[in-house]
């Protein structure tokens, strides 16, 4: 993956999208977001919304509207690898 600077800013401009984004490694909820992280439901919505948009995450349920499950797509997984593998930590 070529690296892309303004998906580079994105991550790392905000701290609590950046920790959304790596826990979603594998399938989880916004309720265990919000418990992993110990930040509002709310932010870590707006958060998945802003990461979904970027097309680094998907939700696996979309039909469900009490219970999704949000997971990093494989443009996120490389992202990632990418992000950790460089010196832009």
């Amino acid at each position: 993956m070529e690296k892309d600077y303004s998906l580079i800013s994105f991550i790392l401009r905000a701290k609590r999208r950046r920790k959304v984004f790596e826990l979603l490694n594998e399938p989880k909820t916004p309720k265990q977001l919000a418990g992993e992280c110990k930040i509002s439901i709310s932010n870590v919505s707006n958060s998945l919304a802003e990461l979904k948009e970027k097309e680094l995450i998907e939700i696996l349920n979309p039909k469900d509207h009490l219970t999704r499950f949000y997971q990093q797509t494989n443009k996120g997984k490389e992202f990632l690898k990418m992000l950790k593998n460089s010196s832009m930590q």
